[in-house]
């Protein structure tokens, strides 16, 4: 073979050696905050394996596949990590804008889905009546360093009893022991505990739901260039069902 053939040959193969390093796709971090104690059937670790899942991973693990974005699940409580968020030493955490001390320093996604919070008690509950009818002079198991718009301003009267837990497999523990009148509780991450850890257990919940809040995701500002398509992809997700099917397979799986 000639000199200048082989020249072209071995230029051609840098090249196409080149072309295939710039073609291959920049794998970007994101360090989610895995809450601790864990809130399924949101996001949690599964007992056997170990695995981050529940409703959030599974929704969101295309997104972060079609984004070349590889995610870290970081535990923490939900105080700490905020402040970590804040700091920028991780990037995202399920959290609602009204529960933020500093929404300005946030991004916020759209909601994934709405949830409410309910009464729930070991006795049935009056069909009608009014949240300050139910709770007043009564004991209110609640979940440490949550905020309960609904149930503040009792508490700030002593009108009713805060006993807080440290989460809301322990809140209906102790209403069950007898610890405290009612829980307050996320109406999805009740159903859960109810199906998985009290199948045999009758408690009652409140007709009226209170305080819809949208389960959103809070991003650290250096991600304001994703969030449309974060947001886009979520608005396909809700329009194709495939969350509320996955927050029914997650509520009822055995």
């Amino acid at each position: 073979m000639k000199l200048w053939k082989v020249s072209v040959l071995i230029l051609l193969t840098t090249l196409g050696a080149i072309t295939s390093v710039q073609a291959a796709p920049k794998t970007t971090d994101l360090k989610f905050v895995l809450y601790y104690p864990q809130v399924p059937p949101y996001m949690y670790q599964d007992e056997k394996t170990q695995k981050v899942v529940g409703l959030v991973p599974e929704v969101l693990q295309d997104f972060f596949q079609q984004q070349n974005i590889r995610v870290q699940y970081v535990a923490d409580n939900r105080t700490r990590a905020e402040h970590r968020l804040y700091q920028g030493e991780v990037d995202a955490i399920l959290l609602a804008k009204e529960w933020t001390q500093h929404p300005d320093q946030l991004l916020f996604s759209e909601p994934l889905l709405e949830h409410k919070d309910y009464l729930f008690a070991r006795q049935p509950l009056a069909a009608q009546g009014q949240l300050a009818d139910w709770v007043r002079g009564k004991a209110i198991c609640t979940r440490q360093y949550y905020i309960y718009d609904s149930l503040t301003p009792f508490f700030q009267t002593n009108e009713t009893a805060r006993v807080d837990s440290s989460s809301e497999l322990t809140q209906l523990n102790m209403l069950l022991n007898g610890r405290c009148d009612f829980a307050f509780m996320n109406e999805h991450v009740a159903n859960w505990l109810l199906h998985h850890h009290f199948p045999d257990k009758q408690l009652y919940r409140s007709a009226t739901g209170f305080s819809p809040v949208g389960l959103t995701v809070a991003f650290h500002p250096r991600w304001k260039p994703q969030l449309a398509a974060f947001n886009q992809y979520l608005r396909e997700q809700q329009q194709q069902g495939t969350i509320a099917q996955w927050l029914k397979f997650y509520v009822t799986k055995s």
